[in-house]
C-alpha cells in the first residue's frame, strides 16, 4: 500500500470514529414497561421469540414512544403463579430503578395446571395477589386476597408499591385440542381460571388513586380462530398428552392486539 494512501485511510478512520460514537442519542425516559409471567409472556412459540406479544407491544410503541420508554421482559419459561407472586413481584418492587414501572402486563397461571395443580381458582388468586402486591405492598393489602408483603432482603422493610401504574392481566385463549375428551377438560380449566381471574382482579384488588387495572380477555375473541396456537401447526401435536399450547407468530400478534385494545379502552 502506498504511504499517501495509508495516511489518508488513517485520517479517515480518525474522523469516522467520533461520528459513529455520537450517532446514538439517549433520550430522557418518561415511562417503563415491564412484561411479567410465564412462557407466553416470554415469547415461546414465536419465531424468533422477539416476535412474542410483550416485545411487539414495546416495539410497536403501544404504551409510549420507544425512545422515551424503558423496557424489561421478565417472562420465564415454565413459570407458575408462585414464581410470579413470590419472585417476579419482588424483583419489580425492590429493584428501585430511577424510572419505576408505569405499565405492567401479566400472563401467568397455566403452568400450575400443566404441572399437576388442578385448582385453577387458587392459581387465579395467586395472580391476583401479585397484582395486589404491585399496587399495595407498602400500605394495606386487599383483605380478601391474603397476600403477604414483600420485604427488602437487607433492610427488612416493605418495598415500595408502584404508583401511577397501569396493570393489564390477561386470561388464556382457547386451546383447540383435536381429541374431544381432552379438549373438554382443557376448556373447562381455561374457562374456570378466566372467570376466577376476572372476579378476583377486578372485584377484590383495591386500586390506589392514579393507578389502573384491567383484565384482557383473550378467550372470547379466540373462539373460531385458526392458526393462533402451535397445537395446530406441524409438530405442535404428536399425541393426546404431547402438544404445544403456545401462540404462533399469528397468535402472539393476536394477543398483542387484544392488549392494545384493552389499553386504548381505558379511561
Amino acid at each position: 500500500m502506498k504511504p499517501r494512501l495509508t495516511i489518508t485511510l488513517a485520517l479517515l478512520a480518525l474522523f469516522l470514529v467520533p461520528a459513529l460514537a455520537v450517532a446514538q442519542v439517549n433520550f430522557t425516559k418518561h415511562s417503563y414497561y415491564v412484561g411479567m409471567g410465564d412462557s407466553v409472556a416470554a415469547g415461546e412459540g414465536a419465531m424468533p421469540v422477539t416476535n412474542g406479544y410483550v416485545y411487539r407491544l414495546y416495539s410497536e410503541s403501544v404504551f409510549d414512544k420507544k425512545k422515551e420508554m424503558d423496557f424489561t421482559n421478565m417472562g420465564t419459561r415454565g413459570a407458575r403463579s408462585w414464581d410470579l407472586r413470590d419472585h417476579q413481584v419482588a424483583q419489580v418492587l425492590c429493584a428501585e430503578p430511577e424510572q419505576r414501572p408505569t405499565v405492567v402486563t401479566i400472563t401467568a397461571g397455566a403452568n400450575d395446571f400443566f404441572r399437576n395443580d388442578p385448582d385453577v381458582v387458587s392459581s387465579a388468586q395467586r395472580v391476583a395477589q401479585a397484582v395486589d402486591l404491585l399496587l399495595n405492598n407498602d400500605g394495606v393489602l386487599s383483605p380478601n386476597l391474603g397476600a403477604i408483603s414483600v420485604l427488602d432482603p437487607v433492610t427488612k422493610q416493605k418495598c415500595r408499591a408502584l404508583q401511577n401504574v397501569t396493570i393489564l392481566v390477561s386470561n388464556y385463549y382457547i386451546i383447540p385440542h383435536p381429541v374431544p375428551e381432552v379438549f373438554q377438560l382443557l376448556n373447562a380449566a381455561v374457562q374456570g381460571f378466566n372467570q376466577a381471574l376476572s372476579f378476583l382482579v377486578l372485584q377484590q384488588v383495591v386500586v390506589p388513586t392514579g393507578s389502573r387495572i384491567a383484565v384482557v380477555d383473550l378467550y372470547t375473541p379466540s373462539l373460531g380462530r385458526q392458526g393462533l396456537v402451535t397445537i395446530q401447526r406441524r409438530l405442535g401435536y404428536t399425541g393426546p398428552f404431547d402438544f404445544d399450547i403456545h401462540p404462533t407468530n399469528l397468535g402472539h400478534a393476536f394477543v398483542a392486539g387484544e392488549f392494545k385494545k384493552a389499553w386504548n379502552s381505558l379511561p
